[in-house]
């Protein structure tokens, strides 16, 4: 009874002031006031009314239905078969992630681009193949997601839900990921795209592949050209491709961030998954805890996935391990902390992994795998005996069908140099994007648009606001800063970030996504009276408390006040004043996506 009452009191007190007031706002990069934005604004090249949206996530979908509902001409590219993005699950399992990383810009997938010498559209038929290398040739075409089916949300259903189409009462707080792949689909239905609609807005099972400049008679820029790849599955041993282009005013890049598999460069590496490439995986690979009895497994990584994969397997494994990097920052440290506290007894938690010692180029006996290898600690300590290596290390950003804006050549610290003429690049080595304004518009060619792309967000949430913010400047509703100072501001946002890029300068966080929020609600409310279009409103309060009870609840055993053991129930706010909340929030949203 008293827990039920601290619950009710908690959801009732006081809410947090982050997203109140947006007629208050900042720069959440610079600190400008919304009343002293800049005078001049960006002038578009041409006029945009086509939008392709590349991807059928719950952010694409999201932004799917705002376009269309300023008026735009929009289609929508999916490579898979179903809209739902990441909460597709399928048994179906990735390819083995590459060893060591590919360049980001094949990291997802490698290009097919048609013959030169054919005029599109263009259709290759394959028959009398082997039934498995008809499945193969599906799988690589659509990328099975990265989750497994036991996978459960991140966040409370309050945190994980689009304003149009709330959860039914009798759902539970913590959703399934069967919950989460029938909601985008319910969504998607509910505006007539689901693969079943037949919509000629939509076109699944279609990959793209190039995203390239268009010209007019007389050269002058016009907008952007896609090369267009579907996969038909006509028969048990036979397939077909087709390839055609289509031509855009924009586009949105909604393609999410768990495509590109991140293995971490370790000496020995390379070696073990070129001998045994079944017994060392990533992550998305990973489906059921069964495939893991009885043996002695690795597992590296330690943020959401790399300790709930373990959690999970460990009730049918022989042993597990779990190496963990130690981490500086003292909000990711007490991230790391919270996710080890809910980490089975049974599950041994190991130091970082210095490298692996070379294996038998040509054992006496390859049944026992790699079970005679030894892999050394930072401390000194060898381990050897284990069955499997599951790599629980994360993602990279990677856009294969934008190769033009991707350098690998620049290092962190590291820029185009402006006499060169050449673009600024959206990616480097694949832990960050770069030469974004607001992380929505590439600044170097602000008809391409980017949405969910940061780390810590609420991604359903956030996509509704940024959609609206793409939408509304594309329609000329909002006014982006000039090149200039969209420029200004990003290098100060780099400077501010230590001078370097790096794999957190993506990521938000529940104080810097509400600043974001509130600042793009301020922005296109204030831009709507001088230009004309609809207010938006912000998202709902209650959903801070919400998320403070479900956090407690799910890691019954972590303390921010200790930062080790056990909360304390007594109070409005589980004992926890204020900053402590924010604490609380901050460190679940800090490092989901860190390893």
């Amino acid at each position: 009874m008293h827990y039920a009452a601290l619950i009710i009191i908690s959801l009732l007190s006081t809410v947090s002031a982050s997203y109140q007031n947006p007629l208050i706002y900042e720069h959440p990069f610079a600190g400008t006031k919304g009343a002293k934005r800049e005078s001049s604004s960006y002038k578009f090249k041409w006029p945009i009314h086509k939008v392709a949206i590349i991807g059928a996530g719950g952010g694409g979908l999201v932004a799917y239905r705002e376009f269309k509902r300023m008026g735009y001409q929009v289609r929508i590219f999916e490579r898979d078969s179903v809209p739902g993005g990441n909460w597709h699950y399928t048994d179906e399992v990735p390819q083995n992630a590459p060893v060591p990383n590919l360049d980001p810009s094949e990291a997802d997938f490698r290009p097919h681009i048609p013959p030169s010498d054919v005029l599109l559209p263009y259709e290759e038929n394959f028959v009398g193949i082997e039934p498995g290398k008809v499945l193969n040739a599906r799988r690589e075409h659509r990328a099975p997601k990265p989750i497994w089916h036991s996978l459960t949300s991140t966040a409370p259903k309050q945190n994980q839900e689009l304003r149009e189409l709330p959860w039914p009462d009798h759902i539970p707080l913590t959703l399934t990921q069967n919950h989460l792949q029938r909601y985008v689909r319910t969504f998607a239905s509910l505006h007539e795209i689901n693969s079943n609609d037949n919509s000629p807005n939509t076109s699944y099972n279609t990959r793209v592949e190039r995203v390239n400049k268009r010209f007019d008679v007389d050269g002058r820029e016009v907008g952007w050209t896609l090369t267009l790849r579907k996969f038909i599955e006509t028969g048990l041993t036979s397939y077909k491709i087709q390839w055609w282009t289509e031509d855009f005013d924009a586009i949105v890049v909604a393609s999410g961030r768990f495509s590109a598999p991140n293995l971490p460069r370790i000496p020995g590496l390379s070696q073990w998954a070129q001998l045994y490439p079944k017994l060392i995986s990533h992550s998305r690979q990973y489906r059921r805890p069964e495939e893991f009895a009885n043996q002695t497994v690795l597992v590296v990584g330690g943020s959401v996935s790399g300790t709930e994969i373990a959690e999970d397997i460990s009730g049918k494994a022989k042993k597990v391990f779990l190496s963990v990097r130690p981490h500086e920052d003292s909000v990711f440290r007490e991230t790391r902390n919270m996710y080890l506290s809910r980490v089975p007894n049974n599950v041994s938690i190991v130091p970082e992994i210095q490298f692996f010692h070379p294996l038998p180029i040509r054992p006496t006996d390859s049944s026992s795998g790699i079970q005679s290898g030894e892999i050394e600690l930072i401390n000194g300590t060898l381990l050897r005996g284990f069955d499997k290596v599951i790599f629980a290390t994360g993602f990279r950003y990677a856009f294969p069908f934008l190769p033009q804006y991707h350098d690998v050549s620049l290092r962190p610290n590291e820029t185009i140099p402006s006499a060169s003429g050449r673009p600024q690049p959206l990616v480097t080595d694949g832990t960050h994007i770069r030469s974004l304004h607001l992380d929505l518009f590439y600044i170097e060619e602000p008809t391409i648009g980017f949405i969910n792309m940061n780390l810590g967000i609420e991604s359903f949430m956030y996509s509704e606001f940024a959609a609206s913010a793409i939408a509304k400047v594309w329609a000329g509703q909002a006014k982006l800063p000039s090149t200039k100072q969209m420029w200004e501001l990003h290098w100060k946002r780099v400077r501010d970030a230590g001078g370097a890029y790096g794999g957190q300068f993506m990521y938000l966080g529940s104080v810097k996504e509400a600043a974001m929020v509130r600042y793009i609600v301020g922005w296109l409310n204030e831009d709507a009276v001088k230009y004309g279009g609809h207010q938006i409103d912000g998202p709902s309060e209650n959903r801070h408390q919400v998320f403070l009870v479900w956090v407690v609840a799910q890691f019954p055993d972590y303390n921010v006040k200790s930062n080790q053991s056990a909360f304390s129930v007594s109070g409005g706010s589980f004992g926890l004043d204020v900053e402590e909340q924010r604490r609380l929030v901050e460190t679940w949203t800090a490092g989901r996506d860190d390893w």
